[in-house]
């Protein structure tokens, strides 16, 4: 089985929870309600979807049965999740070092002489 589709929408909040979304496999079979979760240290990781059981725990609903395939998917997940958080990024530069240069531009225009009004003589 191979991660065919990986779909996230990034959460900005302090919560550990920082996207959502679902992945596909081979096409065939869809899983939604993953998380892409940071811990204490800032490290990421995926938790599948879960529910809460009677007793206040929790257990997984959906996830993968062999370690390779928790790595394919896993590893499918973070990337495009990194991959979003670098373009979001790049995307916050450039409006910031456009948003300076406008306002450089509009200080030099106003650092300009007027011209002067009236007849030259």
């Amino acid at each position: 089985m191979q991660v065919s589709e990986v779909r996230l929408n990034l959460i900005n909040s302090s919560t550990a929870v920082k996207a959502i979304g679902s992945f596909a496999l081979d096409d065939a079979f869809a899983v939604r309600g993953v998380r892409v979760m940071e811990d204490k240290k800032g490290n990421h990781f995926v938790a599948f979807p879960s529910r809460e059981k009677q007793d206040g725990s929790y257990e997984d609903i959906a996830f993968p049965l062999s370690k390779e395939l928790y790595a394919d998917i896993t590893g499918a997940i973070l990337k495009e999740y990194k991959d979003m958080v670098a373009k979001q990024e790049q995307e916050a530069n450039q409006e910031q070092g456009q948003a300076q240069e406008k306002a450089q531009t509009e200080g030099a225009k106003e650092a300009a002489p007027a011209p002067k009004k009236g007849k030259g003589r």
